[in-house]
């Protein structure tokens, strides 16, 4: 089953959603600008949602982004690389959004030996079935 992901307002820090989608991903929506408050409470939440998940996903649905401060990018860098994360599906992202989103990946990746994959995709469902199917070949190279 796909979760409405915008079912309810749980997880909302002020115009943003921050939530945890048991067993194992983090929905993200960011609106608007991504100040240093709001970005260091997201990365803290980040952190504390996934901190115990082995082959933790995140679907960030970026389509109403317009920035995000530098220290924002810097801190999520930082939590990523201390996160076992099996994916990103980066949802209905324009093109400025995926160009931020590339930016981040790359930062991320860098620091990291086991590169974390990630996908845009258009719709939930295809960021659901991305999840699926990745969790899949995750859960399988650990055995």
């Amino acid at each position: 089953m796909t979760p409405d992901l915008s079912a309810s307002d749980e997880g909302r820090l002020n115009q943003h959603t921050n939530r945890f989608i048991p067993p194992d991903t983090i929905y993200m929506k960011v609106v608007g600008d991504l100040n240093d408050e709001d970005g260091a409470e997201l990365n803290r939440q980040h952190w504390e949602m996934g901190k115990d998940v082995d082959g933790l996903f995140f679907i960030c649905d970026i389509s109403n982004l317009e920035s995000v401060t530098s220290g924002t990018r810097k801190g999520a860098v930082e939590v990523q690389k201390k996160l076992a994360i099996a994916g990103f599906a980066i949802l209905k992202a324009p093109l400025k959004a995926r160009i931020f989103a590339k930016l981040i990946m790359t930062a991320s990746n860098l620091f990291r030996s086991d590169k974390i994959p990630f996908t845009f995709a258009s719709t939930d469902a295809e960021a659901w079935e991305w999840i699926k199917q990745r969790r899949a070949e995750y859960h399988a190279a650990k055995k």
